[in-house]
């Protein structure tokens, strides 16, 4: 009985569920009402079976973003290299996403034990990359050698890892650790002879690089002519150094002011500059050419610019060429202007050449013109070089231009004349 019980009321919720009721007068409305809850019981288990299914969905498509083998790459310029017992490592890597889809991957660096090997970007260390479809990352390796490590072939070795944590790809980096003489420093420059004027600086940009395997504080002097001067300046600073600090393989461009002495004359001039830290030196020869100045001075001999010129009587002055310049004045000629039917000459009337600092004569010979009314006039006399390296000076003189002796007898004389015309006037009305 008890049993029958027990199945009665099990049955009951379901004879409820589906419209049976005891009350037989509930029994003829609640169909209608018991449809609606069979409907909604349905919809609950579709939706639970369509959530199931999108869910389920979802994780094969979380799944198919996990990165195949050939879709990451890791490479770097140098698989294998030599090193010095020692030697600090840094080597730049690429992570590559080969791909169409966004890649997060784990990094797993591994090397010899005693070994330090990291992954860095910005100062940081990377555990983790994510990347863009075909995206390149590219990272910086630093590898540590322990104190004291044997020579031979070491390996360090790279390992990308999905989200599942399988690998992806992976680099090997060998490593060889042996005695490798060093090269030492090395002074290159693309320019090294220039050329300019007297008075003028000169400007080398040279290349060093430290060569030795190690860092080192280099050393930086020259050796020029007498009063020459010579400064260093790193890149494109202001600041003079005579001593540069530089890693391992680092490469610096130097600026070299080199300042030729005042009295410097033209011509080519040598300038060796030297780099030396402890056991290693290097020099470099530069090569300053300096063209030279041209320039001069033109004067007369006793320093006055005027002079007295009879008409038509040639009358003469000395003039001073003088070369105030660095370079030689060569082929120097004469020319004048004056006033219509004037004659000038020169005597020489070309000087082969005068070196700098030196002085060369020239006779002028000044004739008036027969007819020219006395007076003041201005004559222009010039100095001048043919060639490339012309010049040209100009000195302007004053001519009095005197009348001759014979125009001045009788005027003289027509004076007399008159005097004596008047004399006699007055003699003879002072009679009556």
């Amino acid at each position: 009985m008890g049993g029958q019980n027990s199945t009665k009321n099990k049955i009951a919720p379901f004879k409820e569920l589906c419209g049976f009721h005891k009350n037989k007068s509930l029994n003829k409305m609640p169909l209608t009402i018991n449809k609606k809850v069979i409907s909604l019981a349905w919809s609950s288990r579709v939706s639970v079976i369509l959530t199931s299914a999108f869910l389920f969905a979802l994780l094969l498509g979380s799944a198919s973003v996990t990165a195949a083998s050939g879709e990451v790459k890791i490479v770097t310029s140098f698989p294998r290299i030599e090193v010095n017992p020692g030697q600090s490592i840094q080597l730049s890597v690429n992570i590559n996403n080969l791909s169409a889809e966004y890649q997060t991957l784990s990094l797993e660096v591994t090397a010899p034990q005693g070994w330090q090997a990291t992954l860095k970007s910005g100062g940081y260390l990377v555990k983790m990359v994510t990347l863009a479809p075909y995206e390149n990352k590219p990272l910086s390796l630093t590898i540590t050698q322990p104190t004291g490590v044997s020579l031979g072939s070491f390996t360090v070795v790279i390992k990308a890892k999905d989200a599942s944590g399988n690998v992806v790809d992976s680099l090997s980096i060998i490593i060889d650790v042996a005695e490798v003489s060093p090269l030492g420093l090395t002074l290159s420059t693309t320019s090294p002879s220039i050329e300019g004027p007297a008075g003028k600086s000169f400007q080398f940009s040279v290349d060093l690089v430290n060569d030795t395997g190690e860092e080192r504080d280099i050393d930086l002097s020259y050796i020029a002519p007498a009063q020459w001067t010579v400064t260093f300046s790193p890149g494109y600073e202001s600041t003079l150094v005579r001593a540069v600090h530089m890693k391992a393989g680092e490469r610096k461009t130097l600026r070299i002011t080199v300042t030729p002495a005042s009295n410097a004359d033209a011509g080519e001039y040598s300038i060796t500059v030297l780099a030396t830290s402890g056991p290693y030196s290097q020099s470099l020869d530069l090569k300053a050419i300096i063209t030279g100045t041209y320039t001069m001075e033109l004067s007369t001999s006793d320093g006055l610019l005027n002079l007295n010129a009879p008409q038509g009587e040639v009358t003469t002055l000395t003039m001073v060429v003088k070369n105030t310049g660095s370079g030689t004045l060569e082929k120097i000629g004469f020319r004048s202007i004056t006033p219509s039917g004037w004659e000038v000459t020169f005597e020489p009337d070309q000087i082969a050449a005068v070196p700098p600092g030196s002085s060369a004569q020239v006779v002028v010979s000044i004739k008036p013109a027969s007819d020219a009314i006395p007076g003041d006039y201005s004559l222009r006399i010039t100095a001048y070089t043919s060639g490339s390296n012309s010049v040209s000076q100009t000195l302007e003189l004053r001519v009095t231009v005197l009348g001759s002796i014979a125009w001045g007898l009788v005027g003289l004389a027509i004076i007399i004349v008159v005097v004596l015309g008047l004399v006699f006037i007055f003699w003879r009305l002072g009679r009556r």
